[in-house]
């Protein structure tokens, strides 16, 4: 299936994890992750004309690795499905890192398109 990579200026979203999102032992807080993918996706739908007609549907979440403090962080989101009346996003959170892709997070984020009356 053909995927198409939507990022904001070309650029994947990134962030490094500071003292205000982690927990005492220093491992990034699960609700931030997830605003910061909820947010992500938001500013994707925002590339569409009429985006208001988005109605959140669904979502998947799997948290397969910790980050901790000071950890450079990046969102990737791709088209898995584009129609009339759906859109979903697959969504990767890896740490930035010259040789290897380490996935922490990944996500499913659906929405419906409403008709316009």
């Amino acid at each position: 299936m053909k995927t198409l990579n939507i990022t904001s200026n070309g650029q994947p979203n990134q962030f490094i994890v500071n003292k205000k999102q982690v927990s005492k032992n220093k491992v990034l807080k699960t609700s931030v992750l997830y605003d910061k993918i909820e947010s992500s996706a938001n500013t994707s739908l925002g590339f569409y004309p009429d985006s208001s007609n988005f109605s959140f549907n669904s979502i998947e979440f799997d948290l397969l690795d910790n980050a901790y403090l000071n950890d450079k962080l990046v969102i990737k989101n791709n088209i898995k499905k584009l129609s009339d009346t759906e859109i979903i996003f697959n969504i990767t959170v890896s740490k930035k890192e010259e040789k290897k892709q380490n996935i922490i997070c990944t996500a499913t984020f659906g929405y419906t398109i409403k008709k316009a009356s």
